[in-house]
């Protein structure tokens, strides 16, 4: 009875890491692809609860309590962390006049000048 019990405790943590490394490979993919601050914080907060949602099942594989204790307590952390860390990007690229993008994205195509250079150059 001991042994189904660790079985399905060790599947729960793998199903959870695996959900939580999906989570942090699609905020890397955001990161890389949105076009300004303000939506890359978007994909940023989905990679702190992926770490977290990762960290949650680490710890139900852990194998005594003491380091499922304390890996609860940095997913807690990294949860947290997360958000502050969006909240004072924002605030700060906000202060600094930075304003969100507006409208429909294009995205460059390789070897094109954008009017902003042309204009810029003039």
């Amino acid at each position: 009875m001991e042994w189904s019990l660790e079985i399905v405790r060790m599947g729960v943590g793998g199903v959870a890491v695996v959900i939580g490394l999906a989570f942090v490979v699609s905020g890397v993919i955001g990161i890389l692809r949105f076009p300004d601050v303000y939506t890359r914080l978007h994909a940023a907060g989905t990679e702190s609860i992926g770490a977290a949602i990762m960290l949650l099942g680490l710890a139900a594989i852990a194998q005594s309590w003491e380091v499922a204790a304390r890996l609860l307590l940095l997913a807690a952390l990294v949860a947290f962390a997360g958000q502050v860390r969006s909240q004072v990007v924002a605030n700060a690229a906000h202060a600094g006049g930075l304003a969100p993008l507006a409208g429909p994205y294009k995205a460059p195509r390789p070897g094109a000048h954008s009017d902003v250079r042309q204009r810029g150059a003039s």
